[in-house]
């Protein structure tokens, strides 16, 4: 089996896809809790326009999530499956997905 590394992996939305990914949303989030389960997402959520405001809506403008898998290739196989990627909430124009090691890592 070969070696396992951390990825960080930035996904940009496309311009306007709030509602498109608010309406997949919970699609999204049971998709990947297998993976989530099985070590290969390790860290995942919305990435903000700004600080979070009491009463308002969120101002999501992405999705930040670290993987731990073999190669980049098969962090993006996963992307690609990915209902957000189907439905065009990603700009996979902007993707980005490089190495990167923890020095520290908390739970929730």
């Amino acid at each position: 089996m070969s070696q396992k590394h951390e990825w960080m992996v930035i996904l940009p939305d496309n311009t306007g896809a709030l509602e498109k990914r608010m309406a997949v949303r919970q699609q999204h989030l049971s998709n990947i809790k297998p993976d989530a389960e099985t070590g290969f997402w390790v860290l995942g959520g919305a990435m903000l326009e700004d600080v979070p405001k009491e009463g308002s809506p969120l101002k999501i403008t992405g999705s930040v999530m670290m993987a731990v898998a073999s190669t980049k290739e098969e962090v993006l196989e996963k992307i690609k499956k990915d209902i957000y990627h189907d439905e065009g909430v990603w700009d996979m124009d902007k993707v980005q997905i490089f190495p990167f090691k923890s020095a520290i890592r908390s739970a929730l």
